[in-house]
């Protein structure tokens, strides 16, 4: 019977604390949620900063292979010998 008695204590603390550990978590989330310290950034630029635009010229930096492919010349593959490699 005294036995019984513990652990119902037992369940009973250890519940307990869960809801208090549940709380402390909760409250920790809503401090950092509505009471922190960083600034908000915001899009709109201070008036005395003014951002100059980089202009891209060339946007297309890797060409096609299609490209790559008619600048080959491939008239000196004709006289190579592969036994040169082994």
């Amino acid at each position: 019977m005294l036995l019984k008695k513990i652990i119902g204590s037992l369940i009973i603390f250890l519940n307990i604390a869960g809801l208090g550990f549940l709380l402390y978590m909760m409250s920790l989330l809503l401090k950092d949620k509505y009471f922190s310290k960083k600034k908000i950034i915001t899009d709109e630029p201070s008036p005395l900063v003014k951002k100059k635009e980089a202009k891209n010229f060339n946007d297309d930096i890797i060409p096609d292979e299609d490209d790559l492919l008619k600048d080959m010349d491939l008239s000196d593959l004709d006289n190579l010998d592969l036994d040169d490699f082994e």
